[in-house]
């Protein structure tokens, strides 16, 4: 098997290993659109739900189902975070919309 693989035309996608797993494993990753694009998303239907997950879904909700990325993790499901796990969702993606 390979570790290659093959993205559609006007996507680019990195990944690296920020420490959330032990074993040094990838762990984030990140999918970027050069255009806008449309989305979807599956989720939980958990009652208790990650901050990221709920900012998603008022993302998608709002935006027309249009992105241009998208951050995900493994390793760490950011639950039960709170208020400070709400700000984190906001401010990785301020991040990752200033390029």
């Amino acid at each position: 098997m390979t570790d290659a693989f093959l993205l559609a035309p006007g996507f680019r996608t990195a990944a690296t290993a920020c420490g959330l797993k032990k074993d040094g494993a990838l762990d984030l990753t990140l999918i970027v659109s050069d255009a806008p694009c449309t989305a979807a998303g599956v989720f939980t239907t958990n009652r208790v739900k990650a901050a990221p997950v709920l900012y998603d879904q008022a993302v998608l909700a709002t935006s027309a189902g249009r992105m241009r990325a998208i951050v995900a993790n493994s390793g760490c499901a950011n639950a039960c975070t709170g208020t400070e796990g709400a700000q984190n969702a906001q401010r990785m993606a301020e991040l990752v919309a200033e390029g």
